[in-house]
């Protein structure tokens, strides 16, 4: 039976634009002299565990399908015609093959909008790095996952070891998709009964137990409240207009790092990853001669809402909070100190319950009032830039049989939205990923190496 796409899931497919793309990209850099049989062959290898894992995650074999007419929110619908061989692709760097040529390579894969009459991502083997080192990127609509079951699908494709596990393969036999008529008979009568059982359904919980229903409305109103006192956050240069093009960059440090510093100076990682990208942002705006004193800039931090009987279920689960980021004058330790406490009123805030009913306000609305909203939304200058955090298994992992060195996370820009950076820790690296516009920020190579000072300064604070 088909699978109506979320809410959040159209979200991100009405709010692309030919200048706006919604796809994320995972870039895994791999140690091919792990592999038992040696670096030869390992794209064959590749292609071959992906064929015989796939239909573990069947939702990439899958492609939208629109509701006639917009009337109602798509579905996820078997491609008769899958080839894995077009999903799939190989490419390679220019000599010497080093960071730079790589997020080249990066920057214009990402430039690019998906083909919606396919399945959703695209994956390039990329070979030419150096120590030679290969490098994986994954692209994939956001309509189709979110950061963590990102994570999860990770799971299926990398091992414990360098011996990949060995998954039975199963035939594909794509089911076959409703009729356009029948998608609309379907909808029409879903969008006529799912409001009345989501009210009947509301009504019960409200009668059997109260208490809950009048916790979440007061969560929900101080939420609200939380967000709205914030006011509007200051103007900066990652908020403009952007264009098509993307570029990127990376940096990265030990997770031990990142905890001996949370250890010394408290607080908890994720403080210290916020106290880093702060530190770089006064960095590259004192370079740029932009005034810092006294400046905050406001990040959306995503917040995952999966727990442990959600593993593998794809699509958006998620909300997010607002942090004010100290970047004025002050020394490592007090910024981070600063961050620790604002993260810590936060939690008390609920403003992840606010800003998740806000996300999921078009479960039921008409299809072109909710774009309408995503759209307006999206054109509001309610923050400066977005930082997400991912975490994943510490322990050496590793891809038909190359280990796995790092994975940088690639992200999507708003309209209006100019900078965004990611990380992921994973097998003992925190990799940060930082996507710009293309003419917003043509010094994003410096920012990267401002990310790094920031690391260190952190570390000295801590008396490492």
């Amino acid at each position: 039976m088909a699978q109506r796409l979320s809410a959040l899931d159209v979200q991100f497919l009405l709010l692309e634009k030919p200048n706006v793309h919604y796809h994320v990209a995972g870039l895994s850099i791999l140690d091919p002299s792990t592999r038992p049989g040696g670096p030869d062959g390992f794209f064959d290898d590749l292609k071959r565990l992906f064929a015989d894992r796939q239909h573990l995650i069947p939702r990439f074999r899958q492609k939208v399908m629109f509701v006639p007419f917009g009337a109602g929110r798509p579905v996820w619908v078997d491609d008769p015609d899958f080839d894995v061989d077009f999903h799939i692709r190989k490419g390679a760097l220019p000599k010497p093959g080093g960071k730079k040529e790589l997020a080249d390579y990066v920057q214009r894969i990402h430039s690019r909008p998906l083909d919606r009459s396919k399945s959703l991502w695209e994956m390039y083997y990329i070979e030419g790095l150096e120590d030679d080192h290969v490098a994986v990127l994954s692209k994939v609509h956001h309509a189709m996952i979110d950061g963590v079951s990102g994570i999860d699908i990770a799971t299926v494709l990398f091992d414990l070891g360098p011996e990949p596990r060995q998954v039975d393969p199963e035939p594909y036999v794509p089911e076959a998709a409703p009729s356009p008529r029948e998608l609309l008979f379907n909808t029409l009568k879903q969008g006529i009964t799912h409001p009345v059982k989501s009210a009947i359904g509301n009504l019960a919980l409200a009668v059997r137990t109260p208490e809950i229903v009048l916790r979440r409305a007061q969560e929900m109103v101080a939420g609200f409240g939380s967000i709205l006192a914030a006011g509007t956050p200051p103007k900066s240069p990652f908020n403009r207009p952007v264009g098509p093009n993307r570029r990127f960059a990376m940096a990265e440090a030990p997770v031990s790092e990142f905890k001996a510093i949370k250890n010394a100076l408290g607080g908890t990682v994720n403080d210290v990853v916020l106290a880093t990208v702060a530190g770089a942002l006064h960095r590259f705006l004192k370079r740029r001669g932009e005034p810092t004193q006294g400046l905050s800039l406001r990040a959306m931090i995503p917040v995952s809402t999966r727990d442990d009987s959600q593993k593998m279920a794809l699509g958006n689960q998620v909300t997010s909070i607002f942090v004010d980021l100290p970047v004025g004058p002050m020394d490592a330790a007090t910024r981070l100190r600063a961050i620790t406490a604002a993260t810590k009123d936060l939690k008390q805030s609920h403003q992840a319950v606010a800003a998740g009913a806000l996300m999921n306000i078009g479960t039921w609305a008409p299809p072109t009032l909710h774009g309408l909203a995503a759209r307006l939304v999206a054109r509001q200058r309610l923050l400066n830039l977005v930082i997400s955090n991912v975490p994943g298994p510490q322990m050496p992992i590793y891809l038909a049989g190359a280990k796995l060195l790092g994975t940088y996370p690639v992200m999507p820009l708003g309209e209006t939205l100019a900078l965004a950076i990611a990380l992921t820790s994973l097998a003992g690296t925190m990799a940060f990923g930082i996507t710009s516009d293309w003419d917003s920020m043509p010094d994003i190579d410096s920012f990267a190496a401002d990310m790094q000072a920031s690391i260190l300064e952190l570390k000295k604070a801590a008396g490492e």
